[in-house]
C-alpha cells in the first residue's frame, strides 16, 4: 500500500502535467515514499461538457458568484468516482492559486469521509489565501471545520519531506518554508503523471523550474512578496533535467515556470551552450524546444549572438512582460528598458526565428491620454511583427489591479496617492484611483481596454485568454455603481 496521495486540484489547464504534483512525486520517490496521484483536474476537464467544464472554471476563478447545482453534483460525484478506493497515511493536497479554493471547499470533506484515518496536509499558494467565500484565511478555515490536519505555507520540498517522515510530531506554523539551495531540489518525477496522458496538442512536454522570485521588483507585482530574493539553479544542474525529461519521456518541449528564465544572464547563456553541445551527443536534442518568461534586455547585454544561440538550443517562445508601449508608464513601474530595446528585441526575434508573447496592462496609475495614445500607436507601428506571428500573441488583461504586497500596495498607495472605493475582484483590487491622475478612473481604464481590444483585433492581433478577461471586465462592471461602458 502506497503511503501518500497526491492530489491536483481545478482550476489549472491541462496540456501538461502539473509541475507542482511532479515536484511532489520527487520528493517522495527521493525519500523512498510509495506515493499515488489523482489529479482531479484533469479528470474534470476531459469528464465534462465544453459548456459544463466553461461555467465551472468561472465560478472557480470568481467571474462568477455562482454554479449551476448539476454542475456542483457532477463534480462532487466525479471527485468520488477517480479518487483511489483504498487508504493512505497521508494525503497532501496542491493548492495551486486561488482558484483551487473552492474545489478544495468540495474536495476536502470527501476526503475527511473516505481516508478517516489519514492525516491532510495542504500547501501551495492558495493555502494562507483570503478566502473571499468565507472571509478568512483557507487554512484557518480548513482547520477550524476539522477538513485538515496540516498545512505548510512557503515551498514544499524540506517541509513536505519532514512532514511525511513524521507527520505526529509536525507544529503547524505561519513560518513561510524557503529552499536556500535549489541545487538540492531532487528533480520532477512524472512516472505517475505520463505527459503523454496530456491534453498536448501532439508535442510531449514537462514543466521545469530553474528558479524562483526576480531580479526586478516591477511595481505592479507581488513576486518580491512572495519570494524576497532570486535563487537560480545552475545550468549544468537544469540541463541534467531537461535531459532526463527528454531520454525518459520523449518530450521535446520544455516549459520553464521561472518567473523569468534569463535573470541570471550568465547561466542562461551557460545552458543554451550546453544545450548545443548536447546536441552532438543526443542528435533528439535538436528537436527540444523551450519556453518561458523573458525579459527584453538591451542589446549590449543579449546580443545577436546571445540570440542565435539561445535559438539554436531551441529557446524559440518567449513571454516578454512589456506592459505599456509607453516609455515613462515603464520607467514608473521599474522596467528599465526603452523603446529602442523592444526595437532591438523584435527584429532579433524576427531574425532568428524567436515568437513572442506580449503581456500588457491597461490603465497603469500613472497612465495619460497620451500614454495610451502611445499603446495605440505602437500597435500600429509593430502590426508587421503580429502578421509575421513574431509576436504570436498580445495580451491586454483585466485593467490594472493593486495587488497584496506589490509596492503599488506597499509604496505607492501614499506616493500617488491611491484611494481604493471596493475591492471588486478575487486577487487584488480593481476600483482605484489615483488623485493626481483623476480621469483615469476605473471606467475610463476599462473603455481603454476595450478600445485597445478593438484595435488590436482589426490590427490582426492574436489576443489569448479573451473569454476569461472579458468576464471578468464585466463581473467588475456588475459589482461597480455607476458604471456604463
Amino acid at each position: 500500500m502506497a503511503t501518500v496521495l497526491l492530489i491536483n486540484l481545478p482550476r489549472q489547464e491541462a496540456e501538461r502535467a502539473p509541475a507542482v504534483i511532479a515536484g511532489l512525486a520527487g520528493i517522495c520517490k527521493s525519500i523512498n515514499v510509495d506515493y499515488d496521484i489523482s489529479d482531479i483536474n484533469l479528470a474534470t476537464i476531459t469528464g465534462f461538457s465544453k459548456t459544463a467544464w466553461r461555467e465551472f472554471q468561472d465560478f472557480l476563478s470568481y467571474s462568477s458568484e455562482s454554479c449551476s447545482a448539476d454542475i456542483l453534483n457532477d463534480f462532487y460525484n466525479l471527485v468520488h468516482r477517480v479518487l483511489p478506493k483504498h487508504q493512505y497515511q497521508i494525503i497532501a493536497v496542491s493548492l495551486f492559486t486561488f482558484e483551487t479554493l473552492r474545489a478544495a471547499s468540495i474536495v476536502l470533506p470527501i476526503l475527511r469521509s473516505i481516508y478517516k484515518n489519514s492525516k491532510i496536509v495542504i500547501g501551495g499558494h492558495g493555502t494562507d489565501f483570503l478566502d473571499p467565500d468565507k472571509n478568512e484565511l483557507f487554512y484557518q478555515y480548513a482547520l477550524n471545520n476539522n477538513l485538515i490536519d496540516a498545512y505548510i505555507i512557503g515551498e514544499g520540498e524540506e517541509s513536505l519531506t519532514q512532514y511525511i517522515k513524521n507527520p505526529e510530531s509536525w507544529i503547524n506554523t505561519n513560518k513561510k518554508w524557503k529552499v536556500e539551495d535549489l541545487n538540492t531540489i531532487p528533480f520532477a518525477c512524472y512516472d505517475k503523471i505520463p505527459p503523454k496522458n496530456y491534453l498536448h496538442s501532439g508535442t510531449l512536454g514537462t514543466y521545469i523550474t530553474g528558479s524562483r522570485g526576480c531580479v526586478r521588483d516591477c511595481s505592479f507585482c507581488d513576486v518580491k512578496h512572495i519570494w524576497n530574493n532570486f535563487r537560480f539553479r545552475r545550468a549544468e544542474h537544469i540541463f541534467e533535467e531537461i535531459l532526463e525529461h527528454h531520454l525518459k519521456y520523449d518530450v521535446t518541449l520544455i516549459e520553464f515556470t521561472d518567473n523569468l528564465i534569463n535573470g541570471s544572464l550568465s547561466e542562461f547563456k551557460k545552458l543554451n551552450e550546453l544545450l548545443v553541445i548536447g546536441q552532438e551527443k543526443y542528435p533528439s536534442l535538436k528537436l527540444l524546444k523551450y519556453r518561458g518568461d523573458f525579459i527584453c534586455r538591451p542589446k549590449n547585454q543579449f546580443d545577436e549572438q546571445d540570440w542565435q544561440l539561445m535559438s539554436k538550443a531551441g529557446g524559440t517562445d518567449l513571454v516578454v512582460g512589456i506592459e505599456s508601449f509607453s516609455q515613462s508608464v515603464r520607467y514608473h513601474m521599474g522596467k528599465k528598458f526603452d523603446n529602442d530595446d523592444i526595437d532591438f528585441h523584435l527584429y532579433a526575434s524576427g531574425k532568428y526565428g524567436v515568437s513572442n508573447t506580449f503581456l500588457m496592462q491597461v490603465g497603469y496609475p500613472t497612465e495619460t491620454a497620451a500614454d495610451h495614445n502611445e499603446n495605440k500607436k505602437y500597435l500600429g507601428y509593430y502590426q508587421k511583427y503580429a502578421l509575421a506571428k513574431v509576436i504570436k500573441m498580445i495580451r491586454w488583461g483585466y485593467t490594472t489591479s493593486i495587488l497584496p504586497g506589490s509596492p503599488l500596495d506597499t509604496k505607492y498607495r501614499t506616493l500617488l496617492p491611491l484611494i481604493e472605493e471596493k475591492s471588486q475582484t478575487a486577487y487584488g483590487s480593481s476600483n482605484w484611483l489615483n488623485l493626481n491622475n483623476p480621469t483615469l478612473t476605473l471606467e475610463e481604464r476599462i473603455r481603454r481596454r476595450m478600445e485597445l481590444h478593438k484595435l488590436s483585433k482589426n490590427l490582426h492581433y492574436s489576443q489569448p485568454r479573451v473569454h476569461d478577461e472579458l468576464l471578468r471586465i464585466l463581473y467588475v462592471l456588475k459589482n461597480s455603481q455607476g458604471i456604463k461602458i
